[in-house]
């Protein structure tokens, strides 16, 4: 059992140069992670571009999706446990450096395969990378100072969300030297590369001293556990759930258990397993990862079937999809930047709580525009509660992950967040294949680009129900969180 203890010692303020030394880390990181996010939805309004211009079809979109999803989650852990080990600044830079390549090597593709075997690498690569972001943000950062970086942490998060699939469609619809499709990918170069200069300056080694090595075993049994969950919940369904899909599920119950067995062992021995036990034995950040879980699988399969519904049923762009979810984005980005003042005035515990119960609010708000109107004005309607929802969004992320990675020890703080983030993935993959499925029985036949403006809003109603407790779930589980007064789990 854990404790997490306030000292009532004050902490002297850092420099004004460690300061500025920590904000300008902080800002590397995030134009990081805002790359590595934006690339899980790029593809959506690039697609038929590439379809057209290489000649791939509907399954070969869906793989160049799902590759980058499943190499993103499969390495998360490992990523983020390796920064621990080898040091925060050796791993950023090898993520980015490798994401760096991959984007090239997308942007430059001349077949669909490709193009799916450089997103799959462009995936790991950002699942080497990501952790690093939110250590970093934990490490670098006074205990006063963490609310504020995680606060820009999820202002980022919901941008890159919404901004991806929007600039995809402008630099489709400018093509820039002819580039058309690829410029989506080869932005990522410049970038990239600016970033891996400024890495060695500004962000820290960081690397545990004591620190053994992680057994290749304990990487190969995690990643086979994780690829054999995430492959069936990210293509599963758009193959209508084939005998292979149920076999690899069911091959995660064993995989899981051998992985805990292996990883008790070599902690027994005094080895360094790659997911440490005293993780577990922290209530609160057990509460944290399931917590992710849930509430990203609600956020992850709205904006996939609200965009089935505006573009199958309704008829709508890509781009004017995109569009239309800038006001959730702006509700988030408000929120978040404000975030750091409230959770200074309530504790982050209250704030967290308000934004899983406004999100709550928000999806049921939906509810009856989706249900009556089936043009073009759905957009507008849907403006009011787009905007409640987002500013949900904004008021749990920086709270939860400060109350969440508070107790947790720097040297640690790359297993943990390779872990809070594995969480939100399979969360949100489990989400699209629940909430699809809900959609489905709504749909005669097995296929929701085919069904009727009606069909979908039936089924997408279904799908906001369905959010809807799932919210409200989340705001039970942030209840549960320790009061700031007591400070105590275990």
């Amino acid at each position: 059992m854990s404790e997490r203890v306030t000292s009532p010692t004050p902490v002297p303020s850092p420099p004004p140069d460690a300061d500025k030394s920590a904000s300008r880390a902080v800002a590397l990181v995030l134009t990081a992670a805002f790359m590595v996010l934006a690339d899980v939805s790029i593809v959506n309004t690039a697609a038929p571009a590439i379809q057209d211009d290489l000649g791939a079809n509907l399954a070969d979109i869906q793989l160049v999706v799902a590759g980058y999803q499943i190499g993103y989650a499969t390495l998360l852990v490992t990523g983020g446990r390796l920064g621990d080990i080898a040091g925060r600044r050796a791993m950023f830079m090898t993520g980015l450096l490798l994401f760096t390549l991959s984007s090239l090597a997308c942007g430059l593709a001349p077949s669909p395969e490709l193009l799916i075997g450089a997103r799959i690498v462009q995936g790991l690569s950002a699942g080497v990378l990501y952790p690093q972001v939110i250590a970093t943000i934990q490490t670098v950062l006074t205990p006063e100072r963490r609310p504020g970086g995680f606060a820009a942490l999820g202002a980022v998060i919901s941008m890159a969300t919404i901004v991806g699939p929007i600039l995809s469609g402008l630099l489709v619809a400018l093509d820039i030297a002819g580039t058309s499709w690829r410029a989506v990918f080869l932005i990522n170069v410049p970038v990239g590369l600016v970033a891996l200069l400024l890495a060695p300056k500004l962000v820290p080694v960081a690397r545990n001293a004591d620190a053994g090595r992680v057994s290749v075993s304990s990487i190969i049994l995690l990643s086979a556990l994780l690829v054999a969950l995430m492959t069936p919940l990210t293509v599963g369904q758009d193959h209508g759930w084939p005998v292979w899909s149920w076999v690899l599920l069911a091959a995660t119950v064993p995989l899981g258990w051998a992985f805990l067995v292996q990883q008790g062992r070599i902690a027994g021995r005094g080895g360094t397993p790659l997911l440490p036990p005293e993780l577990w034995r922290d209530r609160v950040f057990r509460l944290g990862v399931t917590l992710y879980f849930v509430f990203f699988s609600a956020l992850y399969s709205f904006f996939l079937y609200f965009s089935y519904l505006l573009q199958y049923g309704i008829g709508e762009s890509a781009l004017y999809t995109g569009l239309t979810m800038v006001t959730y984005s702006l509700g988030s980005f408000l929120t978040s930047t404000r975030s750091k003042g409230l959770i200074a005035r309530h504790g982050g515990r209250k704030v967290a709580l308000y934004g899983a119960l406004a999100s709550a609010v928000g999806s049921a708000l939906m509810i009856i525009p989706v249900l009556l109107v089936q043009d073009w004005t759905l957009s507008l309607w849907i403006i009011p509660p787009l905007f409640v929802t987002g500013c949900g969004l904004g008021l749990v992320l920086a709270p939860l992950l400060s109350t969440v990675l508070a107790g947790i020890r720097s040297s640690q703080a790359g297993a943990a967040s390779g872990l809070l983030s594995t969480g939100q993935q399979i969360g949100g993959a489990v989400g699209i294949a629940v909430i699809g499925l809900a959609m489905l029985a709504a749909v005669p036949g097995d296929s929701l680009e085919e069904a009727t403006t009606e069909q979908l809003a039936n089924g997408f109603s279904i799908g906001l129900v369905v959010m809807v407790v799932v919210f409200l779930v989340s705001a039970g589980l942030i209840a549960k969180l320790p009061k700031p007064e007591s400070a105590k789990a275990g």
